[in-house]
C-alpha cells in the first residue's frame, strides 16, 4: 500500500499543495524551521486515512482561516488496484468521504489507507490517562479489524442510553434491555484489543532493544476480562446498584486501560522521558508488523520530529527499520538525515509551501 499522490486545498496553513511520491524513494523528508506547515502535512495524510485529525476534535479546526471549506485528495496503490480517496469539510460542519469518486460511508472507507502515525505527543500512551491509550487502542484497531468502527460506535450508543436510564432511575427490566447489548459488543471489542495487545506484548521488547541498545524488558500488561456473553452480564448484575448510585456504568471495555512495564516496574512511573518515547516508538513499529500481518498491505508511516531526540546510534537503528515501509518524517535539521542513503527525498517547506529540496 503506497499512498502515490496528494493533493491539499485550505488545510491549516496550506492553500494549494500538490505532491507526487517517487515508487523508488520510499522515504520522503520535510525539513523546515517550526510553525512551517510540516506537522499539517502528516496531519493531512492521516485524516485521509481515519477521516479524523490527531490533533482537534472538530474537523472544521483545520480549515484555512478565513475560508468556508477544505479538501484532502490522495491516490493511493495497492497490490491489486489504483485508488481515489477524498475528504472535503466545510465550516458548516459537513464531511464528505469519497471513494474511487463515489461518496460513502464511514465504514466503506476506512481501511482504504492505513496509517501508523509517532508524534511527540504519542509519550502520553505511556505516560498518560487511561483514556489517551483506550484512543489508541480503538484507532489501531478501526484500521485492523473490518467492522470494529461500526461495532465501537454502537457499543457507545447503548451505553449512552443505559446510562440515561440510570440517571432517570428507570426499572431495571429497562436497563437489562442495554445490558445485552452492551454485553454482546463488549466481548467483541475486548476480543479484538485481547489479539491487539497480545501481538505487541510478543514484539515490543525486541523493537526497544533495537532502537535503544540496551538489554532492558519491555512488557504490556492488560486485565483479564469476560470472555463469553452469560460472564459479561453476571459483572454488570453485580455491579448494578454502585452504577445506580453514581448514574453511570463501571464495568465494560469503556473503562479498559493497559500499562507497558520495563523491567517489571511501571515505565510511567519510573522511566525517563527518552525511555518513554523509545518505548512508544517501539510499540508503533510492532503496530506497523500487526496491522501488515493482518491486512497483507505495509502501513504508511508518519513520524513527526522522531530524529531529534534520538542519539546517532538509534537513529541508524530506525533508519534501518522504516527503509522497507513509505514513510514521511518531518524534522528541523538536515544533520539528523546523515543516517540515511540516497534512498530517501527530501523537501523544503516554508510557510505551508514546498520550497525546494
Amino acid at each position: 500500500m503506497m499512498l502515490r499522490k496528494l493533493e491539499l486545498t485550505n488545510f491549516r496553513n496550506i492553500e494549494k499543495l500538490s505532491m507526487s511520491f517517487e515508487k523508488d524513494k520510499k522515504v520522503t523528508v520535510l525539513i523546515g524551521e517550526n510553525a512551517q506547515g510540516k506537522t499539517n502535512f502528516l496531519e493531512s495524510i492521516y485524516f485521509l486515512a481515519i477521516t479524523r485529525s490527531f490533533r482537534t476534535k472538530q474537523f472544521t479546526d483545520t480549515i484555512m482561516w478565513g475560508r468556508e471549506h477544505g479538501r484532502i485528495k490522495g491516490r493511493i496503490e495497492t497490490q491489486d488496484e489504483e485508488c481515489e480517496l477524498e475528504v472535503a469539510f466545510t465550516s458548516q460542519k459537513r464531511r464528505k468521504l469519497k471513494k474511487k469518486n463515489v461518496e460513502v460511508e464511514s465504514r466503506k472507507y476506512i481501511q482504504s489507507l492505513n496509517v501508523v502515525l509517532f508524534v511527540p505527543e504519542d509519550v502520553h500512551i505511556a505516560t498518560g490517562d487511561p483514556e489517551t491509550r483506550r484512543r489508541y487502542l480503538n484507532l489501531t484497531s478501526i484500521q485492523s479489524f473490518p467492522g470494529f468502527l461500526e461495532t465501537l460506535v454502537t457499543y457507545t450508543r447503548a451505553l449512552r442510553s443505559r446510562n440515561e436510564l440510570l440517571k432517570k432511575r428507570a426499572p431495571i427490566s429497562h436497563i437489562e434491555i442495554w445490558d445485552e447489548k452492551l454485553a454482546e459488543l463488549g466481548v467483541d471489542i475486548w476480543d479484538k484489543r485481547t489479539q491487539l495487545l497480545e501481538f505487541f506484548s510478543r514484539g515490543i521488547s525486541d523493537k526497544y532493544r533495537e532502537l535503544s541498545g540496551s538489554n532492558q524488558d519491555l512488557t504490556i500488561k492488560y486485565k483479564a476480562s469476560p470472555k463469553t456473553k452469560d460472564d459479561y452480564l453476571k459483572a454488570l448484575k453485580e455491579s448494578y446498584e454502585q452504577d445506580v448510585a453514581r448514574h453511570t456504568t463501571h464495568f465494560g471495555p469503556h473503562r479498559d486501560d493497559f500499562k507497558i512495564y520495563i523491567d517489571d516496574e511501571p515505565i510511567k512511573k519510573y522511566g525517563s522521558r527518552g525511555e518513554c518515547r523509545t518505548a512508544v516508538l517501539a510499540l508503533k513499529l510492532v503496530e506497523l508488523e500487526f496491522l501488515t500481518s493482518l491486512t497483507g498491505q505495509k502501513p504508511l508511516l508518519l513520524l513527526d520530529d522522531v530524529l531529534s531526540e534520538l542519539d546517532h546510534g538509534r537513529q541508524k537503528h530506525l533508519v534501518e527499520i522504516i527503509l522497507d515501509h513509505q514513510t514521511v518524517l518531518t524534522t528541523t535539521c538536515r544533520e539528523h538525515l546523515g543516517g540515511f542513503t540516497d534512498e530517501i527525498k527530501v523537501f523544503q517547506m516554508k510557510d505551508g509551501e514546498i520550497v525546494g529540496a
